[in-house]
């Protein structure tokens, strides 16, 4: 039997909610294997869907912007080293300059975005400027990440919850315009908000469906379920799932009665792409 340490159980608690005791038992009978526990709780109902607990330490901020002709918006992530400088007005200035950058430069790889010229003062180059505000504000400041998204015959909406900590970028196609635009940003907002990890029911990959499925199976036999029985009950709670996991099915924060895919239809437009960014979060 494995040896199971304290720390070992926070972080199985932390990850899924569940309690001490609950996770205690349920990494002897994994014996300590991290996932094969999450699942084994999930199959006793004891947790929901797993947290991610692959967080960094880093503090930072969320830079978004979207061009001119609303073609082409960028996320970007800007680490630093305290909150303290995260919520800094100097430091939030230059993820925004980082951001635009980023949106009319159309780099998403790090490396080859710092090398490039910084656009509102061609003398330097991205680098520099980061190294300035590095000199300036006095932390260590890293780009992270960075991701674009195009709308070929739509429009492009974003979010920055006012923390700074979390943004979203969102595609709709099919229609252009203001109610376009306006699906578009609420969108971003619920992703923000709700944190769905997929666009729609083809974004989800087969393997996730198949894990869920076979939890929902287990927990069915738990209760008593006839075989028979079983793969229909996991296909009626993969409904569930898609409705929680997916942007395009959740209930819109700003009225339930309708999904976050029924409001762009209503706009003439779907769901194309989205991105969200939340610092120190995979």
């Amino acid at each position: 039997m494995a040896n199971i340490s304290a720390a070992e159980v926070k972080k199985l608690r932390d990850a899924t909610g569940a309690g001490m005791m609950d996770c205690k038992k349920a990494l002897v009978e994994t014996d300590g294997d991290f996932e094969a526990a999450v699942t084994y709780l999930r199959e006793k109902g004891i947790a929901g869907a797993a947290k991610k607990a692959d967080r960094e330490a880093n503090e930072g901020a969320i830079g978004v912007y979207i061009t001119e002709d609303g073609k082409t918006g960028a996320i970007i992530e800007v680490n630093c080293e305290t909150d303290f400088v995260g919520r800094n007005e100097a430091f939030r200035a230059l993820v925004s300059d980082l951001a635009y950058q980023a949106a009319y430069s159309g780099d998403n790889d790090v490396e080859v975005f710092l090398s490039k010229a910084f656009i509102k003062d061609e003398a330097k180059t991205v680098e520099a400027v980061l190294k300035e505000g590095i000199a300036t504000i006095g932390e260590n400041m890293v780009v992270n990440r960075i991701a674009l998204v195009n709308a070929a015959n739509g429009e492009i909406g974003s979010y920055v919850h006012s923390d700074g900590k979390k943004g979203a970028i969102v595609v709709v196609e099919g229609a252009t315009g203001e109610a376009a635009k306006e699906a578009a940003r609420d969108a971003a907002m619920q992703a923000v908000a709700l944190r769905a990890p997929y666009l729609n029911r083809a974004g989800v990959p087969a393997e996730v469906l198949e894990a869920e499925k076979a939890i929902y199976r287990t927990q069915a036999a738990q209760d008593g379920k006839p075989e028979a029985m079983q793969d229909k009950i996991a296909e009626g709670r993969i409904g569930k799932f898609f409705k929680e996991n997916t942007l395009e099915e959740q209930a819109f924060i700003k009225d339930d009665k309708k999904s976050v895919g029924q409001v762009a239809k209503e706009a003439g437009a779907q769901l194309a792409q989205f991105v969200r960014f939340e610092v120190g979060v995979k």
